[in-house]
């Protein structure tokens, strides 16, 4: 008999939380698992979802931000969703979704008559602690017990980085309920680096053929620390002027970025595309990436980045040490230090015989420690032995 997976997460925009739902409800076998994926709005990840035959619900009043009348509602609204869908496991994503997932799932198993169908398993993917967010102390205070009790509603929770795994092991009552799993990448086809950089010239009005070109992908969000790389570029630009640097994706802040760009003089050497379906394809266009943010899980960025051998530049965050060794596979920086940051780019820049190195020492990484065999494998395992 086939298991009932319900995959539920906050945000359908397409990210790395999105891209993990995505690929897991894409491959898990069909023999084997029903899948369903449960969202607040529709987005890039509703439309692929569609395009590959996945059931797909909506859930209207879910969304990002918190609001206490539409949030306590949408708790019942999972309750009737969980009523009428019966799963086996109920596989939440996404801090919000989280933690209303697990107390609407908790509420629902202690309803449940007991001659009925066994209870559902409630299991949660952490991809990111939002306690390590910059907040008032107070405010992570708050935030870390409600995720501690996030994960003790939890029959299970999937950390995808050492350090997120031992941030909550040292609480009460979790360490048995934790367990590691890498992200791990599915195969890319990537465009060659001469079609990449056509088609990205185009998009910015720009020749960008023979350039140097320093590029991300990466939301336009203040988790992200963009604001940090473009500080870094006003600099550069003094002494590199044929450097550019290319961000792939939309988000909220992008007037805020624009300002920026504006007031640092920068508007022919920063360029913000916007969202690009299946983005990755195109990294080959650079020749060196960056992720600078403030807050990571493991991110898929830098595992792409390395698949298509790319020096990665990222800052030393959340799971991201675990991709990367400084100084042998890329380079480390502090989050928030601009002057690191533009060191590193400099060194880069001038150094060809670095980019490369780190580019083939990335990949080889990449290719033997995140498999997307192994993630899904391992997944398979937790949903039938928990």
């Amino acid at each position: 008999m086939k298991q009932k997976i319900l995959f539920i997460i906050t945000k359908s925009n397409w990210g790395g939380a999105q891209r993990y739902v995505f690929d897991l409800a894409t491959h898990l076998p069909k023999d084997k698992f029903e899948v369903i994926v449960a969202f607040g709005q529709d987005g890039e990840l509703s439309k692929r979802l569609a395009e590959s035959g996945i059931r797909t619900i909506s859930i209207p009043r879910l969304a990002r931000d918190v609001n206490p009348l539409p949030d306590a509602m949408v708790i019942f609204d999972l309750i009737k969703i969980f009523r009428r869908e019966q799963p086996d496991v109920i596989h939440l994503n996404s801090a919000k979704i989280g933690g209303l997932g697990a107390l609407a799932g908790k509420l629902c198993n202690l309803l449940q008559a007991p001659s009925s169908k066994p209870q559902a398993r409630i299991m949660y993917t952490v991809h990111g602690w939002t306690f390590n967010e910059k907040r008032p102390m107070w405010q992570k205070a708050v935030i870390k017990f409600l995720q501690w009790l996030n994960v003790v509603l939890c029959h299970s929770v999937i950390v995808i980085a050492q350090r997120e795994y031992e941030q909550m092991a040292e609480l009460p009552f979790t360490k048995k309920k934790l367990v590691l799993i890498h992200n791990g990448l599915t195969e890319i086809t990537f465009k060659s680096r001469e079609e990449s950089r056509k088609e990205l010239g185009t998009r910015i009005s720009c020749d960008i053929s023979q350039g140097f070109v320093i590029g991300t992908i990466s939301e336009l969000h203040k988790n992200k620390g963009l604001d940090f790389i473009i500080e870094a570029m006003g600099q550069i630009k003094k002494t590199r002027p044929e450097a550019i640097f290319v961000i792939i994706s939309g988000g909220e802040l992008r007037t805020v970025l624009e300002a920026q760009i504006k007031k640092r003089d920068l508007e022919n050497s920063v360029f913000l595309l916007g969202a690009i379906p299946n983005a990755r394809e195109y990294l080959k266009a650079f020749d060196i990436f960056t992720l600078t943010s403030r807050k990571e899980g493991l991110p898929y960025v830098i595992l792409e980045a390395g698949a298509a051998g790319l020096p990665v530049i990222a800052s030393k965050v959340g799971g991201i040490p675990e991709i990367m060794e400084d100084g042998k596979s890329g380079l480390l920086v502090n989050p928030k230090n601009t002057g690191e940051l533009e060191h590193a780019l400099i060194f880069l820049i001038e150094h060809p015989e670095e980019r490369i190195k780190y580019g083939t020492a990335l990949k080889k990484v990449v290719t033997t420690k995140f498999s997307f065999e192994k993630m899904l494998t391992t997944t398979e395992r937790l949903y039938k032995n928990p």
